[in-house]
């Protein structure tokens, strides 16, 4: 069973616990990890989710997963790129971009973005094929297209609150 540390709307460690599945109360928070590497073209290296127990199953996302507990962040988004896409990341080359405060129906969550720059070879890539069916890079205007038709993960739902994609290129 994986467990979460629990957050406050702050980001204070609660020095409480959750086992995945559970429900945050509602002014509590779990930690989850998006990674977006995008190569010189300007195309986001994305995933296609192969589980049918995600949130959003078969959907076209970035790399992503939770914190287990005693994990910090930058160590999450190292050990999920490896455990899904096969790419082990170094620490100095992943920027972080911002935590958003997510209030979900069933759980809380703060998203901390990671951001790297760098050209992987797809054909190269060892997918954990229980979580991911497909890999492919994308350009932010089909990623925009494909929300559109729900086959992305919607991040433009956390509009007005915040911009995602404004956050993710920000300098």
């Amino acid at each position: 069973m994986e467990y979460f540390d629990l957050y406050d709307e702050f980001g204070i460690n609660l020095n409480k616990k959750i086992a995945r599945g559970e429900t945050t109360s509602p002014n509590e928070y779990h930690k989850v990890v998006h990674v977006w590497i995008k190569n010189d073209r300007d195309e986001y290296l994305v995933q296609q989710r192969n589980k049918s127990t995600d949130r959003n199953p078969y959907q076209w996302a970035p790399t992503a997963g939770a914190v287990i507990s005693g994990e910090d962040t930058i160590t999450a988004a190292i050990r999920e790129t490896e455990e899904e896409i096969g790419v082990l990341l170094k620490q100095h080359e992943l920027v972080f971009k911002d935590s958003l405060f997510i209030k979900h129906s069933k759980t809380n969550y703060i998203i901390d973005i990671f951001y790297i720059n760098k050209n992987i070879i797809l054909g190269g890539l060892q997918l954990e094929k229980s979580e991911v069916k497909a890999v492919a890079y994308m350009t932010k205007e089909k990623i925009f297209e494909m929300m559109e038709n729900n086959q992305f993960w919607d991040f433009l739902s956390f509009k007005p609150k915040y911009d995602y994609f404004t956050i993710l290129e920000k300098s």
